[in-house]
C-alpha cells in the first residue's frame, strides 16, 4: 500500500522522539530510533493495531481526539498540530487547479523601494521571488538574470554556489533553511499531491541532500525572524538578522534583511539602493 502523508508525518515525527523526551526508562537497544508504535499508541489512548493501520494508510480519517491524543504523544508543537489535523482532515484530497496570482499590490511595492538600504523581497507560497530592491538583488546576486526554477528563496539558501560556504543557514535546528522547509510543509498541509509543490521538492532533493533530510524530518511551523549568514563575492562576511512578515494574499511575505550599523555591507545595500525590481515566476 503506498504511503500516506499522514503515515509519512507519524513516522518521522516518532523517530524524532526519543524514550528519554516522552519519559519512557530505557529498555535495551533498539532496532530503530525514535519510539516504538505501540509506546506511541499507550501515550496517545488508543490501540497498537490502531495506530499501525494509522502510520500504514489503512485507517479511515481518525477523530479529533485521537489526532490530539496523537499530538501529545509526539510533543507536538502548536504549528504541527494544526499540520496533523489538516493532514487527516484531506487524506486523498486532490491539488486544486493552479489559478493566476494576483499582481502585488502597489503599496507592497512602494515599500520595498522604501527600504532602499536593506535587502527586501516578497515571496509567494512555493518561496518564489515574486518582486527585490536593489539591496536584494545584490544579495541575492541578480536574482533577474536567472532562470524561472532560480529564482526561488529555497533555491538560494541550498542550491546557490555559495552554499557550500554557509553551513550556517542549512542547520538542522534554528537556521533559515530548516525554517523555510517547516514553512513549505505548513502552507502545503491540504495540498500534499500538488503538482509543482512535489516538483520542487524532487529538484531542491535532487540538488541538495541536505534539503532531502531536512524535507524528510517532517517539521511543520511558520515563517518566523532569524538570521542569514552571508559569504557572498561581492560582499563582506557577515550576518544578516531579519523579519518576515505576512502579507494580505494568502503564502506571500515580505523578507526584510538587516545589515550591522556602520558595516561595510550596509555601505554596499547603501549604494546599492534604487529602482525597485520585479520579475515574473510561476504562480506563487
Amino acid at each position: 500500500m503506498p504511503e500516506t502523508p499522514l503515515g509519512a508525518f507519524l513516522r518521522a515525527r516518532r523517530a524524532r522522539l526519543a524514550p528519554a523526551d516522552a519519559g519512557l526508562p530505557a529498555s535495551g537497544r533498539r532496532r530503530t530510533p525514535g519510539l516504538r508504535r505501540e509506546e506511541v499508541a499507550a501515550r496517545a489512548g488508543i490501540s497498537a493495531d490502531y495506530y499501525a493501520r494509522l502510520e500504514q494508510g489503512r485507517q479511515r480519517v481518525p477523530t479529533g481526539p485521537v489526532l490530539d491524543g496523537l499530538a501529545e504523544a509526539l510533543q507536538l508543537t502548536a504549528a504541527e498540530r494544526g499540520y496533523l489535523h489538516r493532514l487527516a482532515a484531506r487524506p486523498h484530497r486532490p491539488a486544486p487547479p493552479p489559478a493566476e496570482a494576483p499582481a502585488l499590490p502597489p503599496t507592497t511595492l512602494a515599500l520595498l523601494d522604501t527600504l532602499d538600504a536593506a535587502p527586501a523581497f516578497v515571496t509567494g507560497p512555493t518561496f518564489d521571488l515574486l518582486a527585490w530592491n536593489r539591496p536584494a538583488a545584490l544579495l541575492l546576486a541578480e536574482p533577474e538574470r536567472r532562470p524561472a526554477p532560480e529564482r526561488n528563496l529555497l533555491w538560494q539558501v541550498f542550491c546557490c554556489p555559495y552554499r557550500d560556504r554557509s553551513q550556517g543557514n542549512t542547520a538542522a535546528e534554528g537556521s533559515i533553511g530548516a525554517d523555510l522547509v517547516a514553512s513549505l510543509r505548513a502552507q502545503h498541509a491540504d495540498r500534499p499531491r500538488d503538482r509543482a509543490l512535489l516538483a520542487l521538492v524532487h529538484r531542491l532533493s535532487a540538488d541538495s541532500p541536505v534539503f532531502a533530510e531536512l524535507w524528510d524530518r517532517h517539521r511543520a511551523a511558520p515563517p518566523r525572524p532569524g538570521r542569514l549568514h552571508v559569504r557572498h563575492p561581492a560582499l563582506a562576511a557577515t550576518v544578516l538578522d531579519y523579519t518576515v512578515l505576512p502579507l494580505p494574499e494568502d503564502g506571500r511575505h515580505l523578507f526584510a534583511f538587516l545589515a550591522p550599523p556602520d558595516s561595510p555591507t550596509r555601505h554596499a545595500f547603501a549604494a546599492a539602493g534604487g529602482d525597485l525590481l520585479r520579475t515574473a515566476t510561476a504562480p506563487g
